[in-house]
């Protein structure tokens, strides 16, 4: 009887997990139809406003891209479990493209400016790129399930890219302006940092009744412990 919930919180689990993709999806789309696209025209004015990084935003967009683009893939336990050789191909194509594109960001944002968002480009590099590293390291050394929870830290800093451009948009962030940006920046950047934790340890943080088990457990076997002891005394 204990082992038909399981299957049921998996399932669940599952649900949450595709109806999350399915919405950063969407947004993905509205970000790139509102930002990038401007990019395809050469005679656009955004091309002017990054003309001092325009041949450092090639390698920086597309490996980036990539990244922000196979990162999902690799939360797939159907993938994982029936084509392993090929999550291990997307893994390091993946590790590839942070590996260019987080360093390639500073240089950006210290070049292009403003000011004020320089520290914020090196944070969210940083964090990428460490928590790239460990992922990296624990599934070099064999362990598995700290490797899945540090990607987990990792994709979130790619995040960033398409929840700012996303915030930003919304009109009452807009009429901020380099305030907008810059507080939409800094709050991106610190849920990356707390929230893949949060979502790590949820089960741990509210157990549900059955993961409450032990409990019921302690109390059964006190009970069971006294009746034994009635038993011996008579």
């Amino acid at each position: 009887m204990a082992t038909v919930p399981a299957p049921q919180a998996r399932s669940r689990s599952i649900q949450v997990k595709h109806v999350f993709f399915v919405i950063y999806g969407l947004m993905t789309l509205f970000v790139l139809y509102r930002y990038e696209m401007p990019f395809l025209d050469s005679q656009s004015p955004i091309w002017q406003h990054f003309a001092k990084v325009k041949w450092w935003l090639l390698p920086h967009g597309l490996l980036g891209a990539i990244a922000l683009f196979i990162a999902p893939l690799q939360f797939s336990n159907r993938l994982r479990q029936r084509h392993l050789l090929l999550h291990r191909i997307l893994g390091r194509i993946y590790v590839a493209g942070v590996a260019v594109s987080a360093p390639v960001a500073v240089h950006i944002a210290i070049v292009q400016g403003p000011p004020t968002l320089v520290m914020a480009a090196i944070t969210q590099s940083t964090g990428w790129i460490v928590t790239t590293a460990i992922a990296l390291y624990c599934i070099r050394t064999g362990n598995v399930q700290q490797h899945r929870q540090w990607m987990i830290r990792s994709y979130p800093f790619a995040m960033v890219f398409i929840f700012v451009r996303a915030i930003i948009a919304i009109p009452a962030i807009a009429r901020l302006g380099e305030l907008g940006v810059v507080s939409a920046v800094w709050t991106c950047i610190a849920a990356a940092c707390f929230i893949p934790t949060f979502v790590i340890n949820w089960r741990a943080v509210f157990p549900t009744k059955k993961h409450s088990a032990p409990g019921v457990k302690i109390r059964a076997a006190a009970a069971t412990a006294d009746s034994s002891l009635e038993l011996t005394n008579a």
